[in-house]
């Protein structure tokens, strides 16, 4: 967890000392901002239909029914930004041990792809930068990076940073819950893929009162289907400050795509 702490430091005082106004083509910026990232809104894919299983999932029915590759949750992702998860009963049969098992397990796989959805939603999903926000930003430049900062975007102090490349190549997100004295440090990366830039993962350290709790790496693994870029794993490194010498690992796995179906969705939006 050191190394994250040094990376934040390092970014931190470049926001602080090294940022200050310069005249520039804003308008054009934003603009290139909005067009150079590979977003699935930006496709004509107008929903798609996954199932849903992980590697934790996976040791349990292996354990159990001598089988793995078992749907667990379906996921179904509708334009334009709407996400919904159900669960997928599996068939077999199980006694009062095993049900709480699976629960848990159940349940703990349900916050990981809510938590992922968060930050693949402005990866991945519609863009960047949350249009809703964009009438009230901070813009300070110089002539390596751009600093964009959203203020109070909830009514209770939290300030959103971002920090990007003059080509709008994002860096790095820092979130600050000032109420909380939480911070959280996000630093993307990508790769080009049609001439875009396409999320291969991120890296996320939680911060209380200037210390570092806990930090997580995710890779992103994609495949082409009707030319669309499509997530089918997303492998999990987490940290924790009073666990320092364990890395806890998981991989969740998007399988079986259906593209454009008919939905009709009875369930809430989560």
């Amino acid at each position: 967890m050191r190394k994250f702490g040094l990376i934040g430091l390092t970014i931190v005082v470049f926001f602080s000392v090294s940022l200050s106004q310069k005249s520039f083509d804003e308008v054009e910026f934003l603009h290139n901002l909005k067009l150079s990232y590979y977003t699935l809104e930006a496709t004509p894919l107008n929903n798609f239909v996954a199932n849903v299983t992980s590697a934790k999932m996976d040791a349990f029915t292996k354990a159990n029914w001598d089988t793995v590759n078992i749907p667990h949750l379906r996921i179904i992702w509708q334009r334009p930004n709407n996400i919904y998860l159900s669960e997928i009963k599996i068939p077999f049969k199980m006694n009062s041990k095993q049900r709480k098992e699976y629960r848990e397990l159940l349940n703990a796989l349900k916050v990981q792809i809510k938590g992922i959805v968060l930050d693949l939603q402005r990866f991945y999903l519609v863009g960047i930068l949350d249009e809703t926000l964009m009438n009230n930003y901070i813009l300070r430049n110089n002539e390596d990076a751009v600093q964009m900062t959203f203020k109070n975007i909830d009514d209770q102090g939290t300030t959103v940073k971002y920090l990007l490349g003059i080509n709008g190549l994002c860096m790095m997100i820092d979130v600050e819950y000032p109420l909380q004295n939480k911070q959280m440090l996000i630093y993307p990366e990508f790769k080009t893929v049609d001439n875009k830039w396409l999320c291969q993962g991120w890296t996320v350290q939680n911060m209380l009162n200037g210390n570092v709790t806990s930090g997580f790496k995710l890779t992103v693994n994609y495949e082409q289907e009707n030319k669309i870029w499509l997530p089918v794993s997303f492998f999990l490194e987490v940290q924790k400050a009073d666990k320092k010498d364990k890395i806890f690992y998981d991989e969740i796995r998007f399988f079986n795509y259906r593209l454009n179906q008919k939905i009709d969705v009875a369930t809430g939006k989560h």
